[in-house]
């Protein structure tokens, strides 16, 4: 764990164990609840020992919805930038997506080498740009049709629009 969240973990703990003592409850009662040992449930109210699972555990047992536990703001800035090549995949399918969902340029068929010289991309990456349309494919937003050793993806106006996250 991250030195980073260790105060953060404490003042969860601390937020647990005070609700836990509103309640009248030992930490028995909780551990009897969730089936969680007590050194468990103790080592969580200390900001150590902590899971996911186990905070939702504990959360039934107090029935206290877990956004209640989370009165402050957390800096949520990463502890690492994303590697360059994953912000190039990240760019890459965002114009892809911006390709497909709004605008023409699926109304005529297009070949994988047509979208890679429309994003500008590495020639390298055929195979992974085959992948994304078959995703469209599978959801019903591009229709291929073959033609010998290569697909021609356009629209399938038939389909249900998709809503896509902006």
């Amino acid at each position: 764990m991250a030195d980073i969240n260790e105060n953060i973990l404490e003042e969860i703990g601390e937020e647990l164990r005070i609700q836990r003592e509103k309640i009248y409850y030992t930490l028995k009662d909780v551990a009897n609840m969730t089936g969680l040992t007590t050194n468990t449930v103790s080592a969580i109210e200390k900001g150590k020992g902590s899971s996911l699972n186990n905070f939702i555990l504990i959360c039934r047992a107090l029935k206290i919805q877990p956004h209640k536990i989370f009165r402050k703001e957390i800096d949520l800035t990463p502890l690492y930038n994303i590697p360059p090549e994953s912000k190039r995949r990240i760019e890459l399918t965002k114009e892809l997506d911006d390709l497909v969902y709004n605008s023409n340029f699926f109304e005529i068929p297009r070949r994988v080498s047509d979208i890679i010289q429309q994003l500008n991309a590495n020639k390298d990456q055929s195979n992974k740009f085959s992948v994304y349309l078959s995703g469209y494919c599978k959801e019903g937003t591009l229709e291929y049709e073959k033609h010998g050793n290569y697909k021609q993806y356009r629209k399938n106006h038939s389909a249900k629009p998709v809503k896509k996250y902006k």
